[in-house]
């Protein structure tokens, strides 16, 4: 058993290939989040190739892409919970969000948000539909969460989105899902975006597993990362 600092917790990220990282205050509670003080939000990059190739759409290469990712992040998460629990403290992975074709009524879904996380991490906002975006990979990426009770210094939270007057995503979607709403901390989901449209256009999308990607694919930021 030994101490593990903020710097053990890097090293061990980045040589798993993460490309994103951070630490959130659980206080106040974050939705559906378990009763431990902090939370490690921890993205990795879909690979660029896969992306662009969405724009007018999904493609199977994107629905494996995402299935990719997020077996690598439940990999990567409960890892970092066994070494956690090795070093004598507690810890709790959220897996990533599942893909369509595993829950049936994503608006009724009690889903831990990891996009909550993340902006309480301080790593980015959420955007135009609902995106968590960050400055350098934007939404082209895939999200997990572990709680765990050792002491880490928290990221300052982002409580404001930052896509200016960009209109990408919103133009691009094809159900209009998003209103052109500047996204704020503690919004109402309605007022940014409808999640029944979104989740009308997943269900049209069943044989590629109920993805879309599509205002994944347009948005600007990340589009060099």
């Amino acid at each position: 058993m030994h101490e593990i600092a903020i710097g053990d917790i890097e090293r061990r990220l980045r040589q798993a290939g993460v490309g994103l990282w951070g630490v959130a205050a659980n206080d106040p509670p974050l939705p559906l989040a378990p009763a431990l003080p902090r939370a490690i939000s921890i993205g990795m990059r879909l690979q660029p190739e896969v992306i662009a190739a969405v724009e007018h759409g999904p493609t199977l290469a994107y629905l494996n892409e995402y299935r990719r990712l997020n077996l690598a992040l439940g990999q990567i998460t409960e890892s970092l919970v066994a070494w956690l629990h090795l070093a004598g403290q507690e810890a709790e992975r959220i897996r990533p969000t599942m893909s369509g074709d595993e829950v049936d009524d994503w608006t009724a879904a009690e889903v831990f948000p990891h996009k909550t996380a993340a902006t309480q991490a301080g790593l980015g906002w959420i955007g135009k539909t609902a995106l968590f975006v960050s400055p350098d990979l934007g939404p082209k990426l895939r999200l997990a969460t572990v709680f765990t009770d050792l002491d880490l210094p928290a990221g300052v939270p982002v409580t404001a989105g930052r896509c200016g007057s960009c209109l990408r995503c919103v133009e691009a979607c094809p159900v209009q899902a998003g209103h052109d709403v500047q996204w704020l901390s503690g919004m109402a989901r309605e007022a940014l975006f409808d999640a029944r449209a979104c989740e009308r256009q997943l269900e049209a999308n069943e044989e590629l597993g109920g993805v879309c990607g599509i205002c994944v694919a347009v948005c600007p930021f990340g589009a060099l990362a």
